[in-house]
């Protein structure tokens, strides 16, 4: 075949390809929902990148980024309040030490203060963003429970509002120094990293009333860990709430486009798996010096406890790796097959 006629032949594929892929596109912005099962299909039937490049343009797709955007900074916050701990903690350590006093170990005593300040600043950071990503979502989605959870978990205290104008006095106005103290004497002394409330409120005047608030009944100074530690408790009963709710309870297009993503994962994986499946048997490949690269080494130990090629044992080794619901019968009969189960065993 000549260089030309390759040409002509690749063009029309692109050509075919894309028309496919401009077809589920008018039939996503026609905001049809759910979508049609010719359209699912054909976007299960899209290579992965042109997938979620139309699925973009499902109705559903900006709410759910929204909640994705929920999940991964919540996660972010729980790495900034588990890091902040640590700090904390390893001020303490230190705290308990002769040297702690030593100006031959002041650049360490300064080190874990710096540390203490970022994590400070990272963990403020991240609770206004949670705020202004709960906003966002709740801008599109309508559920009274979550409305009625913010009072019931956030509390009228104040607190909310003044570790969100921490991050805004740190990052526009002054990064705080804050000052340690030493209660208890011997094995039950213990450290505490404190802001002043004098110099906060000198920080920054534009601390809204309910930061204000908090201000006035905090005392002269503030507990770092103390408050870190129960605001990081009520960030997780109104966050876990709201996902909750997203798992459980979804808006009707955001359901729509989980189950056409879901549906393209499933048939992506079940090709995947059916390639792999058929190859190991072609070649007569044991599969159980394979099994460390899917399951986790506590899965491995529940595998190691059942009867060795057991109906019992592959079923649960297919639960495990089978991330996506993507086996079907006939795969699953190939996995028995594969790991030699006995036939009189497979009902």
């Amino acid at each position: 075949m000549r260089d030309q006629d390759v040409s002509r032949l690749l063009g029309r594929d692109a050509q075919r390809k894309q028309e496919r892929k401009q077809a589920i596109l008018d039939a996503l912005a026609a905001g049809a929902i759910p979508v049609s099962g010719e359209i699912r299909d054909a976007i299960a039937n899209l290579f992965i990148t042109d997938a979620l490049e139309v699925l973009r343009f499902h109705p559903g797709f900006d709410l759910e980024d929204k909640i994705r955007s929920i999940r991964t900074t919540l996660q972010l916050f729980d790495q900034a309040a588990a890091d902040l701990t640590e700090a904390l903690a390893a001020f303490d350590t230190f705290s308990r030490r002769p040297e702690f006093s030593y100006r031959s170990h002041r650049a360490e005593h300064e080190a874990i203060e710096r540390r203490i300040r970022k994590e400070v600043f990272a963990f403020s950071e991240l609770a206004h963003s949670l705020q202004d990503h709960c906003r966002r979502i709740r801008s599109r989605w309508e559920n009274p429970s979550i409305a009625q959870r913010i009072p019931l978990c956030f509390r009228e205290d104040g607190l909310h509002d003044f570790i969100c104008g921490l991050r805004t006095a740190l990052h526009h106005k002054l990064m705080v120094d804050a000052d340690w103290e030493i209660r208890g004497s011997g094995p039950e002394a213990t450290s505490h990293y404190l802001f002043k409330r004098s110099e906060l409120m000198d920080t920054d005047a534009d601390w809204n009333s309910s930061a204000r608030r908090y201000l006035a009944s905090a005392g002269d100074v503030i507990d770092v860990g103390t408050v870190a530690s129960l605001y990081h408790r009520r960030v997780h009963d109104f966050y876990d709430h709201l996902l909750g709710e997203a798992d459980t309870d979804p808006p009707p297009a955001v359901a729509d486009y989980r189950h056409c993503w879901t549906f393209h994962r499933q048939r992506s994986a079940r090709m995947t798996w059916n390639l792999l499946i058929n190859e190991f048997l072609k070649r007569n490949i044991d599969p159980y010096a394979y099994l460390e690269r899917y399951l986790t080494p506590h899965e491995l130990e529940a595998v190691r406890l059942l009867p060795q090629s057991s109906r019992e044992q592959v079923d649960f080794i297919v639960r495990a790796a089978d991330e996506f619901s993507a086996c079907d019968d006939n795969l699953r009969a190939a996995i028995y097959r594969l790991f030699r189960v006995p036939a009189e065993t497979i009902a």
